[in-house]
């Protein structure tokens, strides 16, 4: 026969598996939790569009533009891409300062102003602009910083 002393030892063993089972269970279920909070946080929800290739813009478009507007709301009002700052040439390049690390510009030209360009940087992370300058080919803005904030 068994004495209540074994009983009691096996009823402890039993007691304690189930809590170790329940501790490791939480402690999933709490991970889980926490990778499925961060997942949702570090996703970057983006408008998807397509626009043609285009490089010029008119004064009047190029004031409707502010800042903090997305990507997809600029270009589809513009209905053009601007131009890469890759294949964009080197003279108008200088018109403006070093852009920040992480933002990526497209250049245009202005239709109805000759010899003006605009550049538009926009965040990598999230998509909007943060920087709107222009400048003159002809008279270019002089100081330590080219290109105008607007």
């Amino acid at each position: 026969m068994r004495t209540e002393l074994e009983d009691l030892q096996r009823y402890r063993r039993r007691q304690r598996r189930r809590a170790v089972i329940g501790c490791v269970g939480g402690i999933l279920v709490a991970a889980a939790l926490v990778v499925f909070v961060v997942q949702r946080g570090t996703q970057v929800r983006r408008e998807h569009f397509k626009v043609p290739y285009g490089e010029v813009m008119t004064a009047a478009d190029y004031a409707e533009i502010n800042t903090g507007e997305e990507a997809a709301v600029v270009l589809e009002r513009l209905d053009q891409t601007g131009r890469p700052e890759g294949t964009t040439l080197p003279y108008v390049l200088a018109l403006f300062p070093p852009r920040e690390e992480g933002d990526f510009c497209t250049y245009w030209e202005f239709s109805d102003k000759p010899a003006i360009f605009a550049r538009l940087c926009f965040s990598s992370s999230n998509g909007e602009l943060v920087q709107k300058l222009k400048n003159n080919v002809a008279n270019p803005i002089s100081g330590e910083h080219q290109g105008q904030m607007v």
